[in-house]
């Protein structure tokens, strides 16, 4: 589902460092319950609500966070189970569960990339409180795949593709990535079916065949969409398989309207150049973009104040 936040700030460029959270005790010393619940609770309000050893639920109650669980469960049955020796990407990883899963099978590296300080430390820390170290990325996605040469062998693209400006590009850039499987999910919009009429030409008087409502459409969002300014486009059904096709990729499965898995069909490499000028983008009235952000003190605010569960004492 889109992100929740009314607006956020766009902050330093530098990833963040530390965990963002300051930990009291002895080192080697394991952390109590009670001691990890608090820490969660210092990290703020999780757009991600999951349970981290040795028992505790990020979430706090809040009914503005979600239950990455259902999501992985759809993806789980086409990722393997022993995922040894392999590379992760995860793009727009927010707090860091999807990337913890696939630590979980074996993999070896998984780098998350998420602008969002706050959720790049709550994923940071999470991982910690499963034994593993993240490669963190806070940088905006669009300059993250713009600028590497790297490539996995599982890449996840989960809650992504409306928040980018550019999403093909991504997506194409993903694909690319991708030298084993690469996960989909995204909202989309209208009718549950592909387009039944597909030819390999389309002739000016098609009209009334691509105005058809199935017909591979990407809806623009001039302006906020669920209270978001970081919400640029919806897909329809069919274009969201038509996105990955035309990316290279061919759909193994989708196990749900919102979710595609797909492995490398067709790669055509890339082009690479000296100098990239890149465009800052942004909804008028609200803050600019690429880089890394942080939510402002009163959106930040507001969400703590979902949280329905509190610390004792």
């Amino acid at each position: 589902m889109p992100a929740a936040s009314s607006s956020r700030a766009s902050s330093s460029r530098r990833p963040s460092s530390g965990s963002g959270v300051a930990i009291h005790r002895p080192e080697g010393q394991s952390p109590t319950l009670e001691q990890v619940r608090r820490e969660v609770y210092e990290l703020g309000w999780w757009y991600q609500d999951f349970e981290i050893p040795p028992g505790v639920r990020t979430g706090f109650g809040s009914p503005l966070s979600y239950d990455p669980q259902h999501r992985w469960s759809l993806i789980e049955p086409f990722v393997p189970a022993d995922l040894t020796g392999m590379s992760v990407l995860d793009l727009g990883g927010s707090c860091g569960f999807f990337a913890i899963q696939m630590l979980l099978r074996g993999a070896a590296r998984c780098v998350l990339v998420e602008p969002v300080v706050e959720f790049a430390e709550q994923a940071r820390y999470a991982a910690m409180r499963f034994g593993f170290e993240l490669e963190i990325v806070t940088e905006d996605v669009h300059v993250y795949c713009l600028t590497t040469e790297d490539r996995f062998d599982h890449v996840l693209f989960l809650g992504l593709l409306y928040h980018l400006r550019y999403p093909n590009l991504v997506l194409d850039r993903a694909a690319d990535m991708s030298k084993r499987r690469l996960y989909l999910q995204s909202d989309v919009l209208g009718p549950e079916q592909e387009f039944v009429h597909d030819r390999d030409n389309y002739a000016r008087d098609d009209a009334e065949l691509l105005l058809d409502p199935a017909f591979p459409k990407l809806a623009f969002i001039e302006h906020l969409y669920n209270r978001d300014a970081t919400n640029w486009w919806l897909p329809n059904f069919a274009a969201l398989s038509a996105l990955v096709r035309a990316a290279g990729m061919e759909v193994v499965a989708r196990p749900h309207p919102q979710v595609i898995v797909a492995d490398p069909k067709r790669r055509l490499g890339t082009a690479q150049y000296r100098r990239l000028v890149f465009p800052r983008y942004g909804k008028v009235g609200f803050d600019s973009f690429p880089g890394s952000m942080r939510f402002k003190p009163a959106d930040w605010q507001g969400l703590l104040d979902t949280r329905t569960e509190k610390l004792g004492g």
